[in-house]
C-alpha cells in the first residue's frame, strides 16, 4: 500500500489490527497507518490496544483507532444494559447516543450503523451535550465483555489477544 500513487491514496489504514500486527508492521512500514479500524463498544473496549495506537511519546504511534459495532450488534444487550439505560434516561437521550457520544469522548472515531431514519437522525444528534467525567467513570467500569464479530472468515486468525479483559 505504500507504493500507491500519493494523488489516489492521500492516507493508509489498517483494520482489526492487534498489537502484535501493527509491532510487526511498524517495524517495516515506512508510512505508519492513520487509522486502524476495531470493534470497539463497553463490552469490548480494548484498553491495552487503544493506548497501544495512541501514544502521544512516540510518533509512529499515533494511529486514530475508528470503532466499528460502537453499538454492539442487533438484540445486542448493550443497549439494555443498566448503566446505559441510565444515564440515557437522566440525559433525555437514547441509549445508542450515549454509546455513540462515550467513544467518541474517549477520543475514537466511531461508526454506527442503522438501517432506520429515525435512529440515524438521532446518531448525529449529539450537539450540545456530553458525557460527565462520573457518566465516562460509570460506563467504563461495565465489566461484561462481549465481542460480535469473529475472524471466522480471515485466512488468518487475529483476535487472539486478551488485550486485558
Amino acid at each position: 500500500m505504500e507504493k500507491l500513487d500519493r494523488s489516489k491514496a492521500r492516507a493508509i489504514g489498517v483494520s482489526n489490527f492487534q498489537i502484535r500486527h501493527l509491532e510487526r508492521l511498524l517495524s517495516e512500514c515506512t508510512i505508519v497507518p492513520a487509522v486502524n479500524q476495531i470493534e470497539l463498544h463497553p463490552f469490548w473496549p480494548s484498553p491495552e490496544l487503544v493506548s497501544f495506537c495512541h501514544s502521544p511519546e512516540d510518533p509512529k504511534r499515533r494511529i486514530q483507532c475508528i470503532g466499528y459495532a460502537c453499538l454492539g450488534a442487533v438484540n445486542s444487550p448493550l443497549h439494555t444494559h443498566d448503566v446505559v439505560t441510565s444515564i440515557a434516561r437522566e440525559k433525555g437521550k437514547m441509549p445508542a447516543q450515549v454509546l455513540i457520544m462515550w467513544g467518541m469522548q474517549k477520543g475514537w472515531s466511531v461508526i454506527p450503523k442503522s438501517t432506520n431514519k429515525e435512529r440515524i437522525e438521532a446518531n448525529f444528534a449529539l450537539d450540545g451535550w456530553e458525557l460527565s467525567e462520573e457518566e465516562m467513570k460509570e460506563v467504563d467500569g461495565i465489566k461484561e465483555r462481549e465481542k460480535y464479530y469473529g475472524d471466522d472468515w480471515l485466512p488468518q486468525r487475529v483476535f487472539l489477544e486478551s488485550d486485558g479483559l
